[in-house]
């Protein structure tokens, strides 16, 4: 037992207040505040216990055996509760009434010590958890049981959708200051516990690196920005809200382009939008993939204008040498010709067309420059960014670009790690609604689940 209050701070008043006095004391207090809830605890739920010796519990009748003891995990530490148990008449499983007005049927932790280890899980792997909460609480759950709080919400997660999607546009709709709605998507490569085919040269001495099969394979997982866009007072465009999605490797990211469209076709239909957009990279798989969305007939397509320069960047390089002075004027002249002219995509060809034809045909300088030409003229509709400036449309697809970094990358390819798809999923369920600054809302779908 704890010392009472007064005494503690007796304690404190008699040896004086020190760094190290305070520390003692707040250790000693907090000691003490829990042990006092962890009884206020128990005495409460056990005033709630079923009291008759026959019960129904699901149009079945139960009746009285015995009293058996459960732990609970709580913020104040370990409650041991001693609940009573009704087996079935007429056999099967029995019931604890306690477990069941508690919701905590076969449950360990408490339902905010769940919470905890699901939000602090999409930040960090299980014993980095168990780690940080043994920090933070009396008594932290084990690696077993933060992994069973992840397969049980990202579960729930991915077989709950349209429920989950629901309940964010009621409570948590994505801004309605602003005017544009843009989508984005694109990938990111991820480490799979997956046989592939070995890559590289082969070993020289025997036994290194000996068969053709790796262990890891790495496949592009897909992830989609759903964004809000305003504008400021000089008419640029403003970020205001961004919904994330993410999807471990899949052949034509088709699940993932299937969330998007659950959470975009309600703003297609419910809200006055003066633009929608779709911003991307150049890749063709991409773009015919948007064209099976149900925005696409009214988007604005764009391509994303930091790909546009990439590319403008090779072909400076490839004309006039690497980190020539000509060939970074002609980048810059050009860069900016794009940005700001209502034709600086046709500008940039033209000029690309007639430097081109100084280089040797057949040389992989004039290859290179051949494909830039290629990718300028495929895109060209996408790359008018003077006039979608001065729409107030934004023309970087930044937010993926990011979110592939922080939602995929940051969680998922630290070092030494392979996932399954399933257990890299449940990760990602849960990393996207905090990321969205969701999490409230997807959390309380979750615990109404579990009451149910």
């Amino acid at each position: 037992m704890h010392e009472s209050l007064p005494v503690l701070l007796q304690k404190v008043e008699a040896r004086g207040l020190t760094p190290e006095t305070l520390v003692g004391l707040i250790a000693d207090l907090k000691g003490a505040f829990d042990e006092a809830a962890l009884l206020a605890l128990k005495d409460t739920v056990l005033q709630f216990e079923e009291r008759r010796d026959v019960v129904e519990h699901e149009g079945r009748q139960h009746r009285f055996k015995l009293v058996s003891e459960k732990e609970w995990l709580t913020p104040f530490g370990l409650a041991r509760v001693p609940r009573r148990y009704f087996q079935a008449d007429a056999g099967g499983k029995g019931v604890v009434p306690l477990d069941v007005r508690s919701g905590m049927v076969d449950r360990y932790l408490t339902p905010d010590i769940e919470e905890l280890c699901a939000f602090t899980a999409a930040h960090l792997v299980p014993n980095e958890v168990a780690r940080f909460l043994a920090k933070v609480l009396p008594q932290a759950p084990s690696t077993k049981a933060i992994k069973r709080v992840i397969e049980e919400a990202g579960s729930f997660a991915e077989e709950a959708g349209e429920e989950i999607e629901a309940a964010l546009r009621k409570e948590a709709p994505l801004s309605r200051e602003g005017d544009v709605l843009v989508q984005s998507w694109d990938g990111v490569n991820t480490p799979l516990r997956e046989a592939g085919v070995k890559t590289g040269r082969k070993p020289q001495r025997p036994g290194v690196r000996d068969g053709d099969q790796a262990p890891t394979v790495w496949r592009e997982a897909g992830v989609a920005a759903v964004s809000i866009y305003g504008r400021d007072k000089k008419g640029k465009a403003v970020r205001l809200d961004t919904r994330y999605l993410a999807r471990m490797p899949e052949p034509g990211m088709a699940t993932l382009l299937a969330q998007q469209e659950r959470v975009v076709q309600p703003l297609l239909k419910g809200r006055k939008l003066r633009e929608v957009v779709l911003l991307c990279d150049g890749k063709l798989t991409i773009w015919d993939a948007a064209k099976r969305l149900s925005s696409y007939p009214r988007a604005t397509c764009i391509l994303d204008f930091f790909h546009a320069t990439e590319q403008l960047s090779k072909a400076a390089e490839a004309l006039f040498g690497e980190k020539s002075i000509p060939g970074k004027r002609w980048y810059e002249k050009y860069r900016l010709r794009l940005r700001d002219e209502d034709r600086g995509a046709q500008a940039a060809i033209r000029s690309l067309e007639y430097h081109a034809t100084k280089l040797r045909r057949g040389s992989a300088r004039h290859k290179t420059v051949r494909r830039v030409i290629r990718y300028f003229r495929r895109n060209q509709s996408k790359m008018a960014y003077a006039d979608f400036r001065a729409r107030g449309l934004p023309i970087g697809s930044g937010p993926v670009e990011a979110a592939c970094k922080t939602v995929v990358a940051a969680r998922l390819k630290r070092s030494g790690m392979r996932w399954s798809r399933i257990g890299g999923q449940y990760v990602l369920n849960l990393r996207v609604h905090v990321l969205s600054n969701r999490w409230e809302v997807f959390w309380k779908a979750y615990r109404q689940h579990r009451a149910a």
